[in-house]
């Protein structure tokens, strides 16, 4: 081959690469972005246990980032297992972030996410590891065990849950006063919050207390404790 088709071809061999990069970076930058999930929205199913026959799962998300995570372990004594956190999208996935615990699903396709392992990756031992979403919102009300600030000021309890980092009012009825008794012993500066472990659950905002209707209030069935988690939010 002579020098000038020699150097001619090698003009159509880069041109074409050139064309083929173009058009990557062109499609790449039309592909369009994940769609945001609408919520808030509860997903259902029954993922793997590695000592029992499953854990029957739901997880709902709410518009404030945070969640709510609700698990049975089949064939196991005791009741469910509440916990809380923080979610948020990252890419194609869903990041759940709690004290001491992080899990990570794929969106696959409207309805579904599909459970990774700690590093994002897909799980190769055998399904099912999916949640599907449900036709109704699942508020996750149980009682359990929840570790958070409590301060109380003019009236005004609160509690500012660790894994999500959110404050709820709290109501004045059931174990309340015991937590109240505990925190004013404590003999803090006016303002100050205090570390504590209470089995509680969430319940609707009554009509008669200040506020959005559509945040939940804590309601205390038993103070634990002083908290000492040095991983709260």
């Amino acid at each position: 081959m002579s020098g000038v088709l020699l150097a001619a071809a090698l003009a159509g061999c880069g041109g074409g690469a050139d064309t083929a990069r173009a058009s990557d970076s062109s499609a790449a930058a039309s592909a369009p972005a994940p769609a945001a999930l609408a919520v808030p929205a509860s997903f259902t199913g029954t993922l793997p246990c590695a000592d029992c026959p499953g854990i029957a799962t739901t997880v709902t998300l709410f518009g404030d980032s945070t969640y709510r995570l609700r698990e049975v372990y089949q064939d196991r004594p005791g009741g469910p297992q509440l916990s809380m956190g923080r979610w948020l999208l990252d890419g194609g996935q869903v990041r759940l972030e709690g004290v001491g615990r992080a899990l990570r699903f794929a969106r696959a396709g409207e309805d579904t996410i599909r459970l990774l392992d700690g590093a994002g990756g897909p799980i190769t031992s055998a399904p099912p590891h999916e949640l599907v979403r449900t036709d109704s919102v699942q508020w996750l009300r149980d009682d359990a065990v929840y570790v958070g600030t409590f301060t109380y000021m003019a009236d005004a309890p609160s509690f500012r849950e660790c894994g999500s980092g959110q404050e709820y009012p709290v109501r004045m009825q059931g174990a309340y006063r015991a937590l109240e008794r505990a925190y004013l012993a404590a003999k803090l500066p006016p303002g100050s919050g205090q570390q504590v472990e209470v089995r509680a659950r969430f319940e609707p905002r009554p009509a008669d207390m200040e506020g959005a209707r559509d945040r939940d209030v804590l309601h205390v069935v038993q103070y634990i404790g002083p908290g000492a988690n040095p991983d709260c939010r």
